[in-house]
Parts: C-alpha cells; sequence; structure tokens
C-alpha cells in the first residue's frame, strides 16, 4: 500500500506518529511524510521520505507578534478547546469560540498546504492518509483521491469533544440561529477538489491513538478507534555516560518543555517553584528544557542537572517521580514505564487539564493547579506519589493497560483492513 502521513508543521506532533510511520514501512509499505517546508529537515532526520508542501503556517507568529492585536484580544478571551462544564458550555460562547478556532487557528495552519497537498494525493494515489487530528487539509486531500484516512489522536480528543458539544448545542436553537463556521470553511474549501461536506472531514473515517481506554472516559464515541502502544521518539538520541552509573540516590526528573507561549514570566515563576519543591527531596534533580530556554534563564541551583531534550524517554525509567506541566509525550512515556506524575497543568496546552484529571481519578498521579503552584506545594505531592501505595497500584495498573495495547508493528494488518474498508475504487 501507499500511506501518507499528513501534518502541518508542528515537531512534536509529527515525532508521535514515526513509530507507525517506520513500521508500515518496515512492512514493506511505501511510507511519504507531507508537511509545510518548516518540518522538512527534522522530518527527513527520521529517515522517512518527505515531501515540502506549500507554505510555512502563521500561527506562531501570530502567536508571539504585538502588532495583531485582534490575534492577542482573541487569546485573552479564547475558550478552552477541553471545556466540559455545562454552565461554560452556553451556545453564545460555543459559537463565538468556533468562529475564533476557525479563523484564528485551524485556516492558518491548513490553508498554506491544501492546494499542494491535494496535488499530490491526485498525483502519488495514496490508499490510506494519516492525518494530525488539526490537519484536516489531509482528510479533504483524502476524500478528493479517494484514499481511506484517519486522524492520528497523539491524546485526547480534543476536536472531537469539542465539535460533539457544539453539534449538541446548535440542535437546540432555531434554525434561524443555526451557524458552523468550522463545516463552512471546510466546505468552503472541499468544493474546489469536488469532495462533498462530511463530519469525517473533522473526525476521520476512523481514529488511532496512545491513550489508554480507561483515561478516555468523557471522549466522544467514535465508531471505530483503535489504540496503539506509545513508543517514544525525540530524533537523534545520545547516551549519556553518567546514565550508566549506578544510582547513588532516588531521581526526580522535571520536564519543562511544554508549550510557554501565553505568559512566560509565570511559566519560569512556576518552574523555580517546582524545583524548589523537587530540591527539597532526598533525590537527584534532573530538568529538561528547550535550548532557547536554557540560554535565556537565569543559572538553577547546583543540585538541578540540566539534560538535553533527545534523551527524557531513556532517563524517564530510572526516576522514581515526573513532575511536569501536561505534555502528551511526557505522560505517555511515563504511563508506559510506570512513573508517578505531579501534572502542573499548563493554561495554554489545553489536553493538560484534561490529561491530569483523568490520572487522578485514576489515583494514578497527582495534580497541582498552576495558579497556586508553590514549592511546599510540590513537595507535598511528590511525598503523595512516591508514598501512596494506592498510587503505586494504580500506576501498575494502567502500565499494564499500555503494555496491553498492540505495537505499531501489530498494528498494521488492522490498518491495512481498515484501507480496504474504507478506501474507493476506482
Amino acid at each position: 500500500m501507499r500511506i501518507l502521513i499528513a501534518t502541518y508543521a508542528d515537531r512534536s506532533y509529527f515525532f508521535s506518529m514515526v513509530p507507525l510511520a517506520w513500521a508500515l514501512r518496515a512492512a514493506g509499505h511505501e511510507v511519504r511524510v507531507a508537511s509545510q517546508p518548516e518540518l522538512t529537515d527534522a522530518a527527513a532526520s527520521t529517515g522517512l521520505t518527505v515531501l515540502p508542501v506549500g507554505e510555512d503556517h502563521m500561527s506562531r507568529k501570530l502567536l508571539h507578534s504585538p502588532a495583531t492585536q485582534q490575534y492577542q484580544d482573541y487569546q485573552e478571551s479564547a475558550f478552552n478547546l477541553a471545556e466540559d462544564r455545562p454552565e461554560e458550555l452556553t451556545w453564545d460562547r460555543l459559537k463565538k469560540a468556533q468562529l475564533r478556532f476557525v479563523v484564528w487557528w485551524w485556516k492558518v495552519i491548513n490553508e498554506p498546504m491544501l492546494k499542494e497537498l491535494v496535488a499530490f494525493c491526485r498525483e502519488w494515489r495514496p490508499d490510506l492518509v494519516i492525518w494530525e487530528p488539526m490537519t484536516f487539509a489531509g482528510a479533504v486531500a483524502a476524500e478528493a483521491c479517494g484514499a481511506a484516512h484517519a486522524r492520528f489522536l497523539w491524546s485526547y480528543d480534543l476536536v472531537g469533544q469539542n465539535r460533539r458539544n457544539y453539534l449538541e448545542a446548535m440542535a437546540e436553537q432555531p434554525a434561524h440561529e443555526h451557524a458552523d463556521p468550522l463545516r463552512e470553511w471546510l466546505t468552503s474549501r472541499a468544493e474546489r477538489y469536488d469532495v462533498p461536506f462530511s463530519e469525517d472531514l473533522i473526525r476521520g473515517q476512523f481514529s488511532i491513538g496512545p491513550i489508554p481506554a480507561s483515561l478516555r472516559a468523557g471522549e466522544p464515541v467514535v465508531e471505530e478507534k483503535v489504540g496503539v502502544r506509545h513508543v517514544p521518539y525525540e530524533g537523534a538520541t545520545v547516551l549519556p555516560g553518567w546514565l550508566r552509573t549506578p544510582l547513588e540516590q532516588r531521581r526526580v526528573l522535571v520536564d519543562w518543555r511544554a508549550l510557554r507561549a501565553g505568559d512566560p514570566e509565570r511559566s519560569e515563576a512556576v518552574l523555580r517553584e517546582v524545583l524548589a519543591g523537587a530540591i527539597g527531596l532526598d533525590a537527584e534533580v534532573l530538568l529538561v528544557l528547550p535550548p532557547a530556554d536554557r540560554e535565556t534563564l537565569p543559572p538553577f541551583p547546583d543540585r538541578v542537572r540540566v539534560i538535553e531534550e533527545g534523551i527524557s524517554h531513556i532517563v524517564l525509567p530510572t526516576c522514581s517521580a515526573v513532575v511536569h506541566p501536561g505534555g502528551f509525550d511526557t505522560y505517555c512515556t511515563s504511563l508506559l514505564h510506570g512513573v508517578p506524575q505531579v501534572i502542573v497543568p499548563e493554561p495554554d496546552l489545553f489536553d493538560a487539564t484534561p490529561l491530569a484529571s483523568a490520572l487522578a481519578d485514576a489515583s494514578a498521579g497527582s495534580v497541582l493547579p498552576w495558579a497556586g503552584c508553590t514549592a511546599g506545594g510540590v513537595r507535598e505531592r511528590l511525598d503523595e506519589v512516591l508514598g501512596s501505595a494506592e498510587i503505586a497500584a494504580g500506576v501498575r495498573r494502567l502500565q499494564q493497560e499500555v503494555l496491553a495495547m498492540p505495537t505499531p508493528d501489530l498494528l498494521v494488518a488492522e490498518l491495512e483492513r481498515l484501507t480496504v474498508k474504507h478506501r474507493k475504487e476506482d
């Protein structure tokens, strides 16, 4: 089969798909990766064949530019994509949020790549397109060439939840109030390629994801959703010599790679509290930071070892606990290795709060609110996850659930079956 991995230019989201892409390649299928030029070097470094399509999106520039006051106003009043409180799911709020998501987010990341992606699919004729869940261009391109297509849900199904909430609220309104910005936008773009609108353009014909079922209780029901075991991939990894020496004390990882765009100063302040709380333990504290942050932040305490981003997945199995702001990759890797988590959910990471809440509900970790994060609170949560027999049992239970999920290579046969089921015959 010919299989296309389609994603807008975001390295973390793409890297989560790499193990599955290689499993399909190792099984003898032709695999291509299509993304915007910005991702080309990182994607090519995986050894997969990469096709740059379209132009780079402007999402990050809009996010950081003080000149785009309208976008800043949107950020300040933005609706949380993971919102599930009934009192917040009013029609007025949902309608305004949907328009903002379409205009300032989904159009911005998709439109620069749509035309060339469709052209490539019609030329190459893939049998299956696997797309990142906000890369709706992948669904349009797949429908335009008759390919089967599926979302790769690297985390909780936020788009699906938001879509369900929106449609349910709209159904309760009088007809003259019905407005569907996402459908209108996708319809206008898809019809250029003779593709009729359907909810498959938003939800895929089926979905693939690494979050175990017990942590997805609040997700919308999808007819076909297949699980795959998370296999950590962070790019090139070099094993450091210090990691080969025997441990003299327990180790705590502070992984702070997650998005810090909303309020960098506050994020730094929270990180300082986290480190102070972790240092209070009799433990070695390891800190993962992006290179740009290591260069700009003041020196950290001597008892903190700053490590490279690419080795966190080989460090985690040696750790007694991990503290992080809710990044999905750290979350999934910790589940895989049975490492207790303390999550301080970053407000700009929409999936951080539902993931953290699900973990706490499963008695497999602890949550500390971002706004109230103190060194004492961090120390208290670490003592809890390190000393609680109930949390230790919850962590083991989730680890066994993750280990029971099929590895990417064992999922190949199921993807072949689903491709035959959904692919349109010429």
